[in-house]
Parts: structure tokens; C-alpha cells; sequence
């Protein structure tokens, strides 16, 4: 008997005394209770045992993942063993990411693609001009650039040279972009080149011509005949040169 309770399973008379389980009371109407065990304390702190249900309870985590293998490992314990209780693995099933590829964007070469483009223009409209025009005692006679292969192979040229060009200013840097118009620019100052070779050789040959063919032709008047260069053949030419140092500097500038 004692005043106050001293375990879980002690009653209480009605005179207010408490008694263990195993005594009974001699009288039918007393009054027992029973002390209700006083519930834990709560506490909102981890601990390492409570650290797993946390991150259970809190991102849903599972106990094994497919694979078996852990993704978290709390605690100093070996993971080798799972009996040591400094071990403690949380493991979850890993989403499956899909992955984008990515493109990396550079930026546009502005340098190397507008003298490009200018290249290109001088190259598409010289080759629509005359080359070379009648001079000294000639008074008619024009050579065309389009009307002739070279000036067929320059305006082509010049079209490749403003798509190369294109790909400069939209931020295409390869080395395979700057090679293209160094090939195509190439090809351009080649054609000029060979044209000024072949109309200075025609223009050379003129007054020999004249007197093979008019015999009676005054020879002062024969040695004055020639060609002229015109502005066509040096627009092409220029613009060849412009669009080769345009590919130099796109192939250096690029990886």
C-alpha cells in the first residue's frame, strides 16, 4: 500500500490508497484505476537512428533500389557490414533522366563573314562586266566576263563565297567553314589570274594580226591597236582577294 502509485498496474481504494496488482481489495465497491503510462516525449530532433524514417518520411525514399546499391551512406560504420550499427544505408530508386543533347551556340564571326560577303559581291557583279574594251587604234570590241568560261567559273565562285559566308554570320565556327571559301576564293583569284594572262597575250598579238590579215594596213596604226583592262576583270580580281582573306581569317578565327 502507498499513497501514490508506483507502477502502471497499481490500484487505488476508494480511501485514496494505491496498491500493486497482485493484492485485491476485500470490498466489492472499491474503486480502482490504473495508471495509464505516461507517453514519450516527442522530439522534433534527428538523431542517427531516426535519420533513415526521416528521409523515408520525407522524399518518399525506399529500402533497396534495383540495383541493390546504396545511394546514401550515414554514419562511420564499414559498408561491407551491415551489422554494424554505425552503418546505416538509405537508398531510393533513381529516376531515369533523359538527356538532351546540347548544341553549343557561338557567336556569329562578323568579321570574317562581312568581308566575305563583300568579296562575294564585287566577285557575282564584275563578273557581269566587260573585262577588257578596245584601246589605242582599235575603236570597237569589248571582252565579256560572262560570255566567257572564266566569267562562267567566277560567278559560281562568288555564289559559293556568299553561302560561306552566310555560314560565318550565323555563328558556324569550323575550320571546314573557313577551308570551303579559301578553296572557292581560290578558284576565283586563279580564273582572274589566268584571265589577265590570256587578254594581255591577246592584247600582244593584235598588231601582228592586223598586218597578217590586211596587209596594207598602215603598221603605225597596228602597233597602237590593243585591249584595255576594264572594271569588271579588276572587280573580280579584287573581290577574289577579298574573299580569300576572308577565309584565312574565318580559318584561324575558328576551331
Amino acid at each position: 500500500m502507498s499513497d501514490v502509485p508506483r507502477g502502471p498496474d497499481w490500484w487505488q481504494d476508494k480511501d485514496g490508497q494505491w496498491y500493486p496488482s497482485h493484492v485485491s481489495s476485500s470490498e466489492d465497491n472499491a474503486e480502482t484505476s490504473r495508471v495509464p503510462p505516461a507517453p514519450m516525449a516527442e522530439s522534433n530532433e534527428e538523431n542517427e537512428e531516426s535519420l533513415p524514417e526521416y528521409f523515408s518520411r520525407t522524399y518518399g525514399w525506399g529500402e533497396e533500389p534495383n540495383d541493390g546499391e546504396p545511394i546514401l551512406v550515414i554514419g562511420g560504420g564499414s559498408t561491407s557490414d551491415d551489422s554494424d550499427p554505425k552503418y546505416t544505408t538509405l537508398t531510393e530508386r533513381a529516376p531515369t533522366a533523359v538527356h538532351q543533347p546540347v548544341r553549343l551556340a557561338f557567336p556569329p564571326d562578323l568579321f570574317s563573314g562581312s568581308i566575305g560577303v563583300i568579296g562575294a559581291i564585287f566577285l557575282v557583279i564584275g563578273s557581269f562586266l566587260d573585262w577588257a574594251t578596245a584601246g589605242g587604234s582599235l575603236t570597237t570590241g569589248v571582252v565579256e566576263g560572262i560570255g566567257d568560261s572564266n566569267g562562267i567559273g567566277t560567278l559560281i565562285t562568288g555564289g559559293m563565297c556568299a553561302f560561306v559566308a552566310g555560314l560565318f554570320l550565323s555563328g558556324q565556327r569550323k575550320r571546314w567553314v573557313g577551308l570551303a571559301m579559301i578553296i572557292s576564293a581560290g578558284v576565283a583569284v586563279a580564273l582572274s589570274i589566268f584571265s589577265i594572262v590570256d587578254i594581255a597575250s591577246t592584247s600582244n598579238n593584235i598588231p601582228a594580226n592586223l598586218i597578217d590579215r590586211f596587209p596594207t594596213i598602215d603598221p603605225a596604226y597596228a602597233s597602237n591597236a590593243k585591249l584595255d583592262f576594264d572594271l569588271g576583270l579588276w572587280a573580280v580580281l579584287g573581290g577574289s582577294v577579298i574573299s580569300l582573306l576572308a577565309g584565312i581569317s574565318g580559318f584561324k578565327r575558328h576551331t
